[in-house]
């Protein structure tokens, strides 16, 4: 049997955390309920889900850091799920620089995007 499982992130910022999940071609929610096993669920900030893939929940807590909400056993045997949150995380960082850069937090600097 499976269960929700709560998974610490290094995400600080949810509209940011948004506009990574619809970036990465996510369905997103906000302020809903993560379904899980049975009767299982969560309140959840932001609920991202892709195709017919298991949906993951993200919330805030108090002190400003976001965690992730999942089934983990029952998404852990989603083929590609792993490169798919690599790529949400990598877009995340980049919109982070491009806000550094945009808000001066940065001082000088010029901004060169790459794509492969």
């Amino acid at each position: 049997m499976s269960h929700l499982s709560i998974l610490p992130t290094v995400f600080t910022d949810l509209e940011r955390l948004v506009q990574a999940l619809y970036d990465e071609g996510f369905t997103v929610e906000q302020k809903t309920e993560l379904q899980g096993f049975a009767d299982d669920s969560h309140s959840v900030d932001v609920l991202a889900s892709q195709g017919s893939a298991m949906p993951l929940g993200w919330t805030q807590r108090d002190d400003g850091t976001i965690v992730m909400h999942g089934d983990i056993q029952r998404i852990s045997r989603q083929p590609g799920l792993e490169q798919c949150l690599q790529r949400v995380t990598r877009r995340y960082a980049l919109l982070h620089a491009i806000d550094q850069v945009r808000l001066g937090g940065m001082g000088s600097a010029d901004l060169i995007l790459q794509t492969h």
